[in-house]
């Protein structure tokens, strides 16, 4: 259950994954899609999430029917070019960590060779900043949105007074609520899991019982990604009744730190952890340093601290995805809707578990033009 999983676990919310019954060939990106549900239809998002976890309490709607298609990390196609000079506003939900950074970096650059001019607003995690912003880009009269949501059931409000704008939005990540035209995500739970999984191998290669504490930080705020995640993740100890899953919240690293070090004390039984996102992983890894634990650490993302991490045997390993895909393809999808052209309702990036096997391949795959060596400073 590595790569399959994915699909699978697709398949059974589609409960189809067939070809696309027609594609429109002026969209330049075609030959890049994977089609897991075909032109034509929409996937029913909110029966994912809802059949997930009932608290998410998802109510969104995808406009654009073009189905729903996978998509490559470095794309084999152009990007599309402006058929005019569209204005497009982008807001971020958070620039801080690096996934953040490079995604506004992608954006700024991809707008840039589109041909559009960008308008861009760093929420820095306030929904408030966010609507605000756009808010005032309704009021420019812009051609388009590109929302990586701060709170994924308050940045309703924002699409709904795009929607009443007849301004066309897509998202990085899906809201809960509100509607828009064509949302990029990656499968959540598949990374929760490979990240359980490597741990779970790691546990039995070592020999050591699955008996136990593992501990888990993740946001203290609904974030559709961070349940999915901690869904996969739990689901890899399913045949492990003596595990005891703990969970944490904080926000920065800071606070992942001070929470790991206290669980630390507190469970003298712990066998091993989970950073759910980057934040999380970078203050586990340095609390457990200052500690001088050995107790096995898990990932998502792939900043370049986690990779070193991993190099360094700090880090068993980590459910990597790019941090450029989301804005190319989103800016891509923007450009071709704008156009005119069919474009997919929703997107699957990529996810591959990265350990110390393949951290040297994978760190030139989402850094091209680096090396982890030089990164280091060892090369």
């Amino acid at each position: 259950m590595k790569k399959t999983r994915m699909l699978a676990l697709l398949l059974a919310v589609l409960l189809l994954s067939v070809a696309p019954a027609s594609v429109v060939a002026e969209n330049p990106n075609v030959p890049d899609y994977t089609y897991i549900l075909p032109d034509g239809t929409v996937f029913d998002m909110n029966a994912y999430y809802n059949e997930k976890d009932p608290t998410l309490e998802a109510d969104v709607t995808i406009r654009q029917t073009g189905g729903a298609v996978g998509v490559p990390d470095l794309p084999t196609t152009p990007l599309p070019k402006a058929n005019e000079k569209y204005t497009i506003g982008f807001s971020v939900y958070y620039t801080v960590d690096e996934v953040g950074a490079m995604i506004l970096d992608t954006m700024i650059a991809a707008a840039a060779e589109a041909g559009v001019e960008l308008l861009v607003n760093d929420a820095n995690y306030d929904q408030n900043a966010q609507n605000q912003a756009i808010e005032q880009w309704i009021l420019l009269g812009v051609d388009g949105v590109i929302l990586f949501p701060c709170d994924f059931h308050g940045v309703k409000e924002a699409l709904d007074n795009l929607a009443a704008a007849n301004i066309p939005v897509v998202t990085g990540n899906p809201p809960l609520a509100g509607a828009a035209d064509s949302i990029f995500t990656f499968e959540c739970v598949e990374q929760g899991y490979q990240a359980g999984q490597m741990l779970v191998d790691y546990l039995n290669a070592q020999g050591t019982p699955l008996a136990g504490t593992v501990v888990y930080q993740t946001l203290p705020f609904v974030h559709p990604n961070a349940v999915t995640r901690a869904i996969g993740f739990v689901d890899a100890f399913k045949d492990y009744p003596d595990v005891k899953i703990v969970e944490l919240t904080g926000i920065s690293p800071e606070d992942h730190y001070a929470a790991f070090e206290g669980a630390l004390l507190a469970n003298p039984d712990m066998i091993g952890a989970w950073g759910l996102y980057s934040s999380a992983t970078i203050g586990m890894m340095n609390a457990k340093l200052a500690a001088s634990s050995d107790v096995p650490l898990t990932s998502v993302d792939n900043d370049k601290i986690i990779l070193m991490g991993i190099k360094e045997g700090n880090i068993i390993g980590s459910s990597c995805y790019s941090s450029v895909a989301p804005a190319w393809w989103t800016m891509s999808t923007m450009i071709n809707l704008l156009n005119g052209e069919t474009v997919p309702g929703t997107l699957y990036g990529a996810n591959i578990a990265v350990t110390a096997d393949n951290v040297d391949a994978m760190f030139e795959h989402y850094y091209p033009g680096q090396t982890l060596a030089g990164y280091m400073g060892t090369e």
